[in-house]
């Protein structure tokens, strides 16, 4: 059940977001690349299955799911496949942040803006899956790059989809390097995304 909760890093809803799992109400309060964190008054049996469905930013996410744990008035969610719905607005999201953090940490208070909905939020464009990945590490204040066929996450750095645009790696870096401890979770949450953007199934 840990590795299931962990498995992948996940956004931080500042207001939970209505939604249901078949007939059963949920708040959801946090969402991933994968999956999503809710809290509901009704038990739920771990492994069930049905569709998840909740507004965010005016939009109607909706995947098949199951049940992977249900405790306490709380029970996490793992997606049957990525909606792409989803991986965008967690895109824009995660990319606003980013730049806002980076702002604030520059003094440019004028670029850290939060827009009063449950997250901050970007346009942000779509790019093609790639089958190899690009891992970018730091050691001592120098970023190396090299390609792999595996998605794993360094702890010294990301990994992307070379298909991401050299603003965004550009971003990454600045972020990962400077951060404290959230910001490089988000910058892994951000890579995250890029790397699943191949389909669970063949």
């Amino acid at each position: 059940m840990i590795d299931e909760r962990r498995a992948f890093q996940r956004l931080n809803l500042t207001r939970p977001v209505d939604g249901a799992f078949g007939g059963v109400p949920l708040h959801i309060v946090e969402v991933s690349a994968r999956g999503v964190l809710a809290s509901t008054d009704e038990p739920l049996q771990r492994g069930a299955r049905g569709i998840v469905r909740f507004q965010w930013r005016g939009e109607t996410v909706e995947a098949g799911a199951a049940v992977v744990w249900c405790e306490e008035g709380r029970a996490g969610f793992r997606f049957d496949e990525v909606p792409e719905l989803l991986r965008r607005l967690l895109e824009e999201s995660v990319t606003e942040l980013l730049k806002a953090q980076e702002a604030n940490a520059g003094g440019d208070r004028a670029a850290n803006v939060i827009d009063g909905d449950e997250t901050l939020t970007s346009a942000s464009r779509r790019f093609p899956v790639a089958d190899v990945f690009d891992i970018y590490t730091v050691d001592g204040g120098v970023w190396t790059r090299r390609t792999s066929l595996l998605p794993d996450q360094p702890a010294n750095g990301f990994t992307i989809a070379p298909s991401e645009p050299p603003e965004h790696v550009e971003l990454l870096c600045r972020t990962f390097e400077r951060g404290d401890a959230e910001t490089r979770r988000l910058t892994r949450l951000f890579a995250e995304l890029s790397v699943t953007r191949l389909p669970l199934i063949r």
